[in-house]
């Protein structure tokens, strides 16, 4: 699986041979190194292990990423299996929810919302909408998660309070089409390009042009994403509006000792640099006075966003009722980001919102990459 699997006529070399009388030497195989840093690994898996324990979850996942090169510093998720004993594993624990396993994001998604609108010129983060806690739309009512009317709003109290009527008030500032370009732009619904083999999501329901999909997709529910996907994503946010392809190979070392190493590759301009400052400083603002609270880093400004995510039921009519997905996106430190982090808990049974779970996973892993990276505080 993984990059074994993508490698192995590389990995493999040649068997000698006999042909015709003629010997045909065997050749080695290369190497590949990849980009995965151990200490960073082994940390956030240790956390992640501990927190779905902790709250009782199904499954966890984390993607650790450098946004200015995309290269990919931690890629793990629990429940593990042994390789040396994988015929005991299930088959699902053998696939990399990273990279192969889609949800519905939910309230993370919000960010990428706030950007497209604030992109195309539309809204501020001071801009005002008046919220009467629900949106009427296509004979359905959409209501805010707290399930209440907060009156007058600014965009970033949105992010901050987390409103689903806010999330839809900057969409329909810049109309369902633009608003599914921007989705698209921001890498959703395709290949990362990654190495190893990855689901691409599914934003089926906005091509099928209903409404009320275009409301739910602003907040995240209603679409399917992968991890890496987010990251990627926020790794735009983090680099000054420049998204970078994922990798995850540093180098390939040919037989004879040369090294062929992975260079970055930019995948363009997705929003402008003054978008992606405006959303980050939004961000800060999440995590010091919104949902994200736990995931601060003393003496860090860190950007994030929370999202817990309905999850659809399995013969496909409507949510579960007693399951969801808490994710929390972000990066850090805001003013020179040296890594984007998505943390997904998958189905905690003992508690109901991201800010429990996935936040502060993303705050103690954040702690040790920075400590590790010996990053000096920028603040009191």
């Amino acid at each position: 699986y993984g990059i074994e699997e993508q490698y192995n006529t590389i990995l493999q070399g040649r068997d000698g041979v006999s042909e015709g009388g003629r010997l045909i030497p065997a050749a080695s195989g290369n190497d590949i190194a990849i980009s995965i840093d151990p200490s960073i690994q082994i940390e956030a898996e240790r956390i992640l292990q501990r927190l779905v324990d902790q709250y009782d979850a199904e499954s966890g996942t984390v993607i650790v990423q450098e946004p200015s090169t995309g290269k990919l510093l931690a890629m793990g998720s629990v429940p593990h299996f042994d390789p040396n004993n994988y015929g005991q594993s299930s088959l699902s624990s053998l696939l990399n929810p990273a990279i192969s396993q889609i949800y519905e994001p939910g309230s993370v998604f919000k960010a990428i919302t706030m950007a497209a609108s604030i992109d195309a010129g539309k809204i501020t983060p001071d801009t005002t909408y008046v919220d009467t806690g629900s949106v009427e739309i296509d004979g359905y009512s959409i209501k805010n998660s707290d399930k209440k009317a907060h009156g007058k709003q600014t965009m970033t109290q949105v992010l901050e309070e987390s409103l689903n009527t806010g999330s839809i008030f900057a969409k329909e500032q810049i109309g369902n089409k633009l608003f599914f370009d921007y989705v698209q732009k921001f890498g959703f619904g395709k290949p990362t390009g990654v190495e190893v083999n990855e689901t691409s999501g599914n934003l089926d329901n906005l091509r099928a042009n209903i409404l009320v999909n275009y409301d739910t997709a602003s907040f995240g529910q209603g679409i399917s994403v992968t991890p890496i996907q987010l990251a990627q994503g926020y790794g735009a946010l983090a680099n000054g509006g420049k998204m970078m392809k994922p990798y995850i190979v540093q180098s390939r070392i040919t037989s004879d000792g040369k090294a062929i190493d992975t260079l970055p590759e930019s995948l363009g301009q997705v929003v402008t640099n003054k978008t992606a400052s405006l959303v980050s400083a939004m961000l800060v603002n999440v995590v010091e006075n919104g949902h994200g609270k736990k995931a601060k880093v003393a003496g860090y400004y860190v950007a994030g966003k929370t999202g817990t995510a309905q999850v659809p039921k399995k013969d496909g009519k409507g949510y579960d009722t007693n399951n969801n997905i808490g994710s929390f996106a972000g990066y850090a430190p805001v003013d020179d980001p040296r890594f984007v982090m998505v943390v997904r808990i998958n189905h905690p049974r003992t508690v109901q919102f991201a800010e429990s779970t996935a936040a502060p996973a993303f705050g103690e892993i954040a702690q040790f990459i920075l400590n590790y990276f010996d990053v000096q505080p920028t603040r009191k």
